[in-house]
């Protein structure tokens, strides 16, 4: 994705600005002769492996990296990006292939590559802070630098080379000598992404019927008064494909038969089939558009969007009966099936923006580098040396081919043209013919079919090949949905067939998911949203299928679910787990190109709970929706994935929808930070504040109850035993015999000893699994998490 616009170097709190350097004269290797590889070569993301031959000294991210930071006191240089990305592209040929460049980097700098698209958790942290340095203006490939323990002092996105060249010299000079100045930098960044997370949970807003049905109106609006009349989509130029919004009015309309909302949907649906977004030769949808229009894209093309809007054209076929948007559905339904389909039935990633021009004497401009596009684009004398004079003629005017490119690169002058219906739908074109549309869509079809025999002659764009838990789910979702509104057992067929692979081959042993896999080797820990994703997926296949399968499937996975991310204090979703090599941890409810995984998680959840009768799951999600209400109502056309979902419960449930109740107001530990020694058994103190009404189980067990847990996870320490306090014994209304409890203040002793040979420092990680309930009912088993520093001396 190409940023808005160049970032400009300027450091916060007061860091000095660039000055002007003597350009490094370096020997070294021909930039022509063959590179040794560095240490990318062992990854198997493909975005990493592009760099693998580069001069630059790069890691991976891992512990590796940073101990290296650390050991020699160097700061870190973070490149994030994605082997799709026609910006990434173009700042590795111009920086990270230049000898001179690489020779800064690895003198002074820990040189870090992520794919953003394998480090999802990694790339949204880093672009928080590029935006504070930015003003706004995120992009990729990102540009980052970092103290050794992970802290962002300076960013931006892409740089020029002289530029980037002078920032590295200057960052260089400013660790040597004006060290406090970046730390307090960072130091401050820190805290400021720290407040941002803080807030991605707003205010709770108890929804009740009423509340409800007004705060889905509202969304409704704000949709309608955001709607191009003209060209459709919600927003001006660049133009993205508005997947969420679509599928939220699809839902109202289905729900309301309100005409203004289906004229939307319909205005909309149309322009982008219309426009050059859309691949009218092999079907499918590029990335975005760069105009108000539709018409001229960002070429590549990535599984999230080809999934979503198949189902939303799908689901509009369901609707409305017109055959354009089943046609529009199919055909991309199709390119998935035949261009992103791996051999064991899963599903590719992309495919990139940039191809090498075609080797023919029709190619507009000869070039021997990849152009943006090349793949795409259609002179009128290469559509007739395919169809013929006549028929290539007609071709061309109905698609806009013409000697007069509507494509133009404006850095290589690379030009062509974009296939589009902008200038009339082919309904006009058959009545201006004599014929009609089903005539005229027959013969167009024919031609498009040899025209993408002869277009898969030329050199084709690289594929990202490799397999993410989440994307596939999308597409998995979407293939049932197809099934279900189009009929095509092909599209079930897909569905169930991904579907097992991520089962058996994206999951481990225990239950928990992996996010990316390629070559077969499956790695890096799920996230929220391989998990909120692929719960929604198999319901979706339950539901079209009516195999009980799908159904167990679905409630082990929200179990783990809920068991790894569910925050039980404040509600809401964590992204990740904790992890060490975090700064902090978020709670995405926004959409963005992919739907919010708290949104994704509660209509799993909700899909769940009405499936199987079991009121933990729509437990969690009125927690849920709960804790993001004022996000609905402040910032509607940023949560419908949320929105969805209050469709959905408004629709199946009559419960009003409560602010998150918080059954433990207070936990915390004395003494907050340990010092052991050697040998010796140190106790510490786990206080717990219950609120007024409310009880946890004992640490005995009891039928049918969650009984009160403690585990530790430290390399330094382990817990020799708990003692516990003293339970009450009380009689509840739902339960036949007395169950034991702690209510009110109560205090745990964990006594903790130090493991053999441990010295150093260390956190205790300890969890604290527990069942809350008051006289009434009890909620799902939930956890909390306590972090304790401690030290170990001999």
């Amino acid at each position: 994705m190409r940023p808005k616009k160049f970032s400009r170097l300027t450091f916060p709190v007061g860091l000095l600005s660039v000055v002007t350097v003597v350009i490094l004269v370096l020997g070294g290797i021909a930039m022509h002769q063959k590179r040794r590889l560095n240490r990318l070569a062992n990854e198997t993301s493909p975005y990493l492996l592009q760099h693998a031959d580069n001069p630059v000294d790069w890691f991976p991210w891992s512990d590796e990296a940073f101990e290296k930071a650390r050991r020699e006191d160097k700061p870190i240089f973070l490149s994030v990006g994605y082997s799709t990305c026609h910006w990434c592209h173009v700042m590795e040929r111009e920086s990270f292939e230049n000898d001179e460049i690489a020779a800064i980097l690895n003198e002074h700098f820990v040189s870090i590559k992520v794919d953003r698209e394998e480090r999802p958790d990694v790339d949204d942290l880093y672009m928080r802070a590029v935006l504070i340095f930015t003003n706004g203006h995120g992009g990729w490939p990102m540009s980052v630098f970092l103290t050794p323990d992970g802290k962002p002092f300076f960013g931006g996105t892409y740089f020029p080379p002289e530029q980037f060249k002078r920032i590295l010299l200057e960052i260089a000079r400013l660790w040597r000598e004006g060290r406090q100045k970046v730390l307090q930098a960072a130091d401050e960044v820190a805290r400021a992404i720290s407040a941002e997370l803080s807030m991605t949970v707003p205010v709770a807003q108890p929804l009740d019927a009423r509340t409800m049905a007004t705060v889905l109106k509202a969304a409704e609006d704000a949709l309608l008064r955001s709607l191009d009349k003209t060209h459709g989509g919600f927003s001006g130029a660049p133009k993205f494909p508005p997947h969420q919004a679509l599928e939220f009015l699809l839902r109202r309309y289905e729900a309301t038969r309100r005409l203004p909302l289906w004229e939307a949907i319909d205005l909309t649906l149309r322009k982008m089939a219309h426009g050059g977004i859309y691949d009218h030769i092999g079907g499918g949808f590029h990335r975005y558009s760069v105009d108000e229009k539709w018409l001229v894209p960002h070429f590549e093309k990535m599984l999230y969007d080809n999934a979503q809007l198949a189902q939303v054209y799908s689901w509009a076929f369901h609707l409305s009966g017109d055959g354009f948007f089943r046609r529009i559905a199919q055909e991309t339904y199709a390119f998935v099936l035949r261009e992103m389909t791996s051999p064991e039935g899963a599903f590719y990633s992309a495919l990139d923006a940039e191809s090498l021009p075609p080797n023919s004497p029709r190619s507009p401009i000869p070039s021997p580098h990849k152009e943006e596009g090349a793949f795409y684009l259609w002179r009128p004398d290469e559509v007739t040396a395919v169809l013929g004079e006549k028929e290539g003629n007609l071709f061309c005017k109905i698609y806009g081919i013409s000697d007069e490119p509507n494509f133009v690169n404006p850095h290589t002058g690379y030009n062509g043209c974009i296939p589009n219906l902008l200038r009339a739908p082919v309904e006009n074109c058959a009545k201006t013919l004599g014929m009609s549309a089903d005539e005229l869509w027959a013969k167009l079809d024919e031609w498009k079919a040899k025209l993408l025999e002869a277009r898969n002659k030329r050199p084709r764009p690289h594929c990202d090949d490799k397999v993410l838990t989440s994307w596939n789910a999308l597409i998995v979702r979407s293939f049932a949905l197809g099934y279900r509104f189009l009929g095509d057992a092909t599209y079930r067929h897909a569905a169930e067939r991904a579907a097992e692979f991520l089962w058996t081959m994206m999951r481990r042993p225990d239950g928990t998911l992996w996010h990316s896999y390629r070559n077969g080797v499956a790695k890096v820990d799920g996230m929220l949203d391989d998990y909120a994703y692929l719960l929604v997926a198999l319901m979706e296949l339950h539901e079209v299928t009516g195999d009980e399968k799908w159904l167990r499937r679905a409630r082990e996975l929200a179990d783990t679910m809920v068991r790894l991310f569910w925050d039980e204090r404040e509600g809401g979703f964590w992204f990740t787990t904790q992890r060490k090599d975090l700064l902090a941890r978020s709670k995405p409810a926004i959409d963005g190109a992919e739907p919010s995984p708290n949104g994704m998680a509660t209509l799993g959840l909700l899909r769940l709970a009405n499936a199987t009768g079991d009121d933990r799951y729509a437990q969690i999600t009125q927690q849920t929706l709960s804790a993001f209400g004022g996000l609905m109502v402040r910032v509607p056309r940023g949560a419908m994935t949320l929105l969805i979902t209050l469709d959905e419960w408004q629709r199946n449930r009559k419960e009003a929808i409560a602010p998150t109740e918080r059954p433990i107001e207070r936990i915390w530990t004395e003494p907050d930070r340990l010092r052991l020694q050697a040998g010796e058994t140190v106790p510490l103190k786990v206080h717990l504040a219950l609120a007024k009404g409310w009880h946890i189980n004992s640490v005995e067990p009891q039928p049918n109850l969650q009984p009160t847990t403690f585990s530790g996870e430290s390399r330094l320490v382990t817990i020799e035993r708990v003692e516990a306090p003293t339970a009450r014994e009380v009689r509840l209304s739902f339960a036949d015999v007395p169950v034991r409890v702690y209510e009110g203040t109560v205090t745990f002793v964990l006594w903790l000893r130090p493991k053999p040979d441990a010295q150093g420092d260390d956190v205790l990680t300890l969890r604290l699994r527990f069942q809350a309930c008051d006289d009434r009912r009890c909620l799902a088993p939930a956890e909390l998490t306590l972090k304790v520093p401690l030290t170990v001396v001999p």
